[in-house]
């Protein structure tokens, strides 16, 4: 009995020895205050602390971030013709991983990424090389940590096709990869830019804008609609490989086009293809800060009557053509690009069909340019001269897909309702377009919203070629 007690005493003792000497322990080590660092940048926001030994997650040593808020993002924006939220489950999918990446930012990230969309930001874009990330507004991939460039190409798959952010990856992360391994300066995938428009926690009127060297496409959800016109693609080199993977990024586009050239009849090609130089129509601007030559009153009507109709064309060609428009609408998301389609369908007897080239014989390794215009589409691809990385003139390509007549239905056009007029007044609505202008005195259609912006002069210039004439 006694050697029991003994042995339970002595128990008790080294455990209350233990117990004392743990205690101690945690009360004698040095607690450090830790700065939370929402936006994964590194930097700590000095009014958001924890006090610790060790660094607890999402927390930094340093309080060098003096604007990492990870706020909501709002815009404060009230523009004149915002809607209502949508109830689309994919547009409020949209909308959500909007707000998730708009969240990751900082507070200075995020207004200098952040403008209204009545603002002049959102048509300006260009195609000329982002030199050192310097040429554009907004916010480029540069900026961003691995996260948050992970969460905005979240939001490019939902408003894109599985091909169409294809084509997207291919052209900023390979092709211009591989440009980069040239000229760092001029190019590089950290000089893409984005633009985000609109307050999307408060407003079912948002969008953003992916502008860079060769790609430009200007993405808007307004209410129940969702657009991506303008939308610039292109590639020097079109056709390469870059850290072991091939790219072919126009490859349906190119191959589709010689096929619907090459089942032309006689008199289909007397009709489809001009002689001339082939240069985009309706391009992109050409000098960094210019705004979109071609937004809101541009006049398309005269490329009416150019080029083979549809309707005069054999079945043959009329569904080689068909594929080749679709190559270009779906490149958006597969419920929003049908809502599209079917505008283009109800017009589609109003469609036209131009092919330039310079060869008796044209191929995947020849330029050449082809343009489609319909009422809801316009379309341009053209081989540009070669400057770099693509080593010759088929490898160097430019696309333009547009809306010609804006707005043209519910659906809208280029940048939606949003989108301004150039005239020689200076820079005016559509509404007040269309209550003035000689040609839309007629018109029915009726609009409840005012915007005015600045007046701009704007210069812009083509690459082209000469044709071979047939």
């Amino acid at each position: 009995m006694k050697r029991s007690n003994f042995t339970l005493l002595l128990t008790f003792g080294i455990l209350l020895f233990g117990s004392c000497d743990n205690n101690s322990t945690e009360d004698n080590c040095t607690a450090s205050v830790w700065y939370q660092d929402s936006d994964n940048d590194g930097l700590g926001n000095p009014d958001v602390t924890q006090s610790a030994c060790e660094q607890p997650e999402g927390y930094v040593s340093n309080s060098n971030d003096t604007d990492d808020t990870g706020g909501s993002g709002s815009s404060n924006c009230d523009t004149p013709a915002e809607v209502a939220q949508s109830t689309n489950s994919e547009i409020e999918a949209m909308r959500q991983a909007m707000l998730a990446f708009r969240n990751s930012l900082s507070s200075s990230l995020l207004s200098e990424a952040s403008t209204c969309l009545d603002n002049e930001r959102f048509y300006t874009w260009h195609n000329t090389p982002n030199s050192n990330g310097t040429q554009r507004d907004g916010i480029i991939y540069g900026d961003l940590s691995e996260e948050q460039l992970d969460l905005f190409k979240t939001v490019l798959k939902l408003f894109l096709s599985d091909g169409g952010y294809q084509k997207v990856d291919e052209i900023t992360m390979l092709a211009e990869g591989l440009l980069e391994t040239e000229n760092p300066t001029a190019w590089s995938p950290d000089y893409y830019s984005i633009d985000l428009f609109g307050d999307p926690e408060n407003s079912g009127s948002w969008g953003f804008q992916l502008d860079g060297h060769h790609l430009a496409i200007n993405f808007l959800v307004h209410g129940d609609n969702v657009s991506m016109v303008p939308a610039f693609l292109g590639g020097e080199p079109a056709v390469s490989s870059f850290n072991g993977t091939d790219f072919d990024i126009f490859k349906d586009e190119r191959d589709l086009a010689l096929t619907l050239y090459s089942g032309l009849t006689s008199t289909e090609i007397e009709d489809a293809v001009s002689s001339g130089s082939h240069a985009m129509e309706v391009g992109p601007a050409s000098t960094p800060g210019d705004v979109d030559p071609y937004r809101g009153d541009y006049d398309y009507s005269g490329f009416a009557g150019t080029g083979v109709k549809y309707t005069d064309m054999s079945t043959a060609t009329q569904a080689n053509l068909i594929l080749v428009m679709k190559e270009y609408v779906y490149n958006m998301e597969t419920t929003f690009a049908d809502a599209w389609w079917t505008d283009i369908m109800n017009n589609i007897d109003d469609t036209y069909f131009v092919w330039i080239d310079e060869v008796d014989q044209p191929s995947t390794t020849s330029p050449f340019y082809y343009r489609i215009y319909n009422p809801y589409v316009w379309i341009e691809y053209n081989a540009e001269n070669a400057l770099g990385g693509g080593g010759a003139d088929y490898n160097h390509v430019h696309t333009i897909t547009r809306i010609p007549s804006n707005p043209t239905t519910t659906n809208g056009g280029d940048y939606g309702v949003f989108a301004q007029v150039i005239n020689k007044g200076g820079v005016s609505t559509l509404y007040e377009h269309y209550a003035m202008a000689d040609h839309h005195q007629m018109s029915e259609m009726l609009f409840d919203y005012e915007v005015e912006l600045p007046h701009h002069n704007h210069h812009h210039h083509h690459h082209s070629h000469h044709t071979h004439v047939h």
